[in-house]
């Protein structure tokens, strides 16, 4: 597969030293879109080197990270942690390692209620969890899993009033409980249900009321850039799943989209501003592969490509 001419940016996110991000940006970035069969090669070569060979060289027993107790703890650093990240680096069920996995989490995790939760099978799941969660096993393969989709059915019931969502202290929703809208976006259009797609529509005018950015005093952890992002909320999280969702040309999302513009660098790549404690794939203030590659997403969704 030929390298984009004259694109020092695209031909650093292809290089094939790490093969997740090559995918990735061939996949979402690349014009034309590269064939089915290019793609499956350039997915099959994911775990076997770069990151994703990484976080699974540290897999125990070919099912749980860390401990077997549980997937949530050591926060981070458990299952559940290294799951997401798998997620978002192309893999899914289809390799027995991340399957035993998300087998172990479901056994573990999943709550009496329909959702799930950080402590185990107990009466009360967790907003931030369940989200999480939802949006990982649909990336893996589970989205017609029975149940993913009673999870999915308690985040629609956990929406608040005024159209967001909290993961601590209900009734007012908060720019920070993303987690709902994120999952939803990776439910495929013609699989979302009437109460989806209602919850969609409700929580997507949340984030374009606040323009994805104001909500009480600035808060300055949401104008950085973080990745791993599976617990912070920032402006790139957002655009993420409000462009996937289709919000991109709201005339609301313009100044998300110029903070994320003015973040670039001169040679247009994107720098990490932050990393989720010790959860990195990256060195925090250097150009970032990953954030680069979710930037140039969200703008191409958008139409600013």
């Amino acid at each position: 597969m030929g390298l984009p001419a004259r694109d020092p940016v695209m031909a650093w996110l292809l290089d094939p030293a790490e093969p997740a991000m090559r995918y990735l940006a061939s996949r979402d970035l690349l014009a034309p879109t590269p064939s089915e069969r290019t793609l499956a090669r350039l997915r099959a070569a994911v775990p076997d080197a770069g990151w994703a060979a990484k976080i699974l060289a540290r897999q125990k027993k070919r099912t749980w990270w860390e401990t077997q107790r549980t997937c949530y703890w050591p926060k981070m650093k458990g299952t559940f942690w290294q799951l997401e990240l798998l997620a978002d680096l192309g893999l899914t069920r289809r390799d027995e390692r991340i399957a035993n996995a998300a087998e172990h989490w479901f056994r573990l995790h999943s709550g009496r209620d329909g959702g799930f939760s950080p402590w185990g099978p107990g009466p009360q799941s967790h907003l931030c969890t369940t989200g999480n969660a939802v949006r990982t096993l649909v990336r893996l393969g589970y989205e017609r899993d029975e149940r993913v989709r009673s999870a999915i059915q308690w985040l629609v019931d956990a929406q608040l009033e005024d159209g967001g969502w909290d993961c601590f202290t209900p009734p007012r929703g908060t720019l920070d409980a993303w987690e709902a809208l994120s999952a939803f976006a990776e439910i495929p259009e013609p699989h979302r249900s009437r109460e989806v797609r209602t919850a969609i529509e409700r929580g997507a005018e949340f984030y374009l009321g606040r323009r994805l950015l104001h909500e009480g005093a600035r808060y300055p952890r949401w104008w950085q850039i973080h990745y791993p992002w599976h617990y912070w909320y920032d402006v790139l999280v957002g655009l993420d799943f409000m462009t996937a969702l289709g919000y991109g040309r709201d005339p609301r999302m313009r100044e998300a989209l110029a903070r994320l513009r003015a973040k670039r660098l001169p040679d247009g790549r994107w720098p990490l501003d932050g990393t989720n404690g010790d959860m990195r794939l990256e060195v925090q203030g250097r150009p970032s592969k990953m954030v680069t590659f979710l930037a140039l997403r969200a703008l191409r969704r958008a139409g600013r490509s």
